[in-house]
């Protein structure tokens, strides 16, 4: 009796055993349900549940934010096709299309983000570099090649008009005005009739300064707060007036960099023409 149950004894003992180890093999080897992830592509991958998914690399833009000591101001005049010997000033003042759309391209791929004079006064961290594209005196190719270009590279530009020449030949209109400042545009006065500034009176001083920008609130429906001396010709008693109208921002056409600590109502620029290279420049 005895050996009859050592040897049921054993026989259990090996049956245990042998449940255990199957169970411990199943277990190890059993197949790992699949998870489905949706990658950036709309591409679907199964990954084990086990498996370690890398984390996304961080995007340049993420790039610390810093408020720039200087920033720089171009320019610009005509953006047109011209060359005509007896017009050498024109020729200078003109910039191509093609050469314009180069150099906004070029901008856009440097990280550059466009600002306005305002930036002087409210001064914001950035991550991108800040540059100011200025128009000066309102031609019509502004609205027919500048602005395409602009708003194809995501960029924005100030624009300075002679409030006069609005609605007249070779000038934009109130309607295309209004067209690109819903598209993030911003513009401000070059007087009514581009005057030179100096010694002028001050009732013409008013009038020019303080008569241009009401006429553009009116039109415009906004607080008009920068402006462009005609020429780059100014003295003390046009500075005054500026002030007394509410001017916080002036651009001349003395050559250079903007800096942050500048008085907001003398910001120098550097003037683009067709050879400018604008890569050399700003990395002086």
């Amino acid at each position: 009796m005895q050996n009859k149950i050592k040897i049921s004894s054993y026989i259990l003992g090996i049956f245990l055993i042998i449940l255990v180890g199957w169970f411990l093999f199943w277990h190890i080897n059993k197949p790992q349900e699949e998870t489905v992830v949706e990658t950036k592509n709309n591409i679907t991958t199964h990954i084990p549940p086990t498996t370690i998914v890398p984390a996304a690399v961080t995007d340049t833009n993420d790039a610390p934010k810093v408020v720039p000591a200087a920033v720089p101001i171009f320019m610009y005049h005509y953006i047109r096709d011209y060359t005509d010997a007896n017009d050498p000033i024109g020729e200078n003042l003109s910039v191509s299309p093609k050469k314009f759309e180069a150099q906004i391209a070029w901008l856009k791929s440097h990280n550059y983000q466009t600002v306005f004079p305002m930036f002087f006064k409210n001064p914001e961290a950035l991550s991108a570099k800040p540059i100011i594209l200025t128009f000066d005196d309102g031609y019509q190719d502004a609205f027919d090649n500048a602005f395409p270009i602009l708003q194809k590279y995501d960029l924005r530009g100030m624009f300075y008009l002679i409030v006069n020449k609005v609605n007249t030949p070779g000038y934009l209109t109130w309607d295309e005005i209004l067209t690109m400042q819903r598209a993030g545009m911003v513009f401000g006065s070059h007087t009514l009739t581009h005057p030179n500034l100096q010694n002028m009176s001050p009732s013409d001083l008013q009038k020019e300064l303080g008569g241009s920008e009401n006429i553009l609130e009116q039109k415009l429906g906004t607080k008009i707060t920068d402006f462009c001396y005609p020429s780059g010709k100014y003295d003390a008693a046009a500075q005054s007036e500026l002030s007394k109208d509410g001017y916080q921002t002036a651009v001349t056409t003395a050559p250079g960099l903007a800096n942050m600590q500048d008085n907001p109502l003398l910001l120098k620029r550097w003037r683009i023409m067709e050879n400018t290279n604008i890569a050399s420049l700003l990395e002086k």
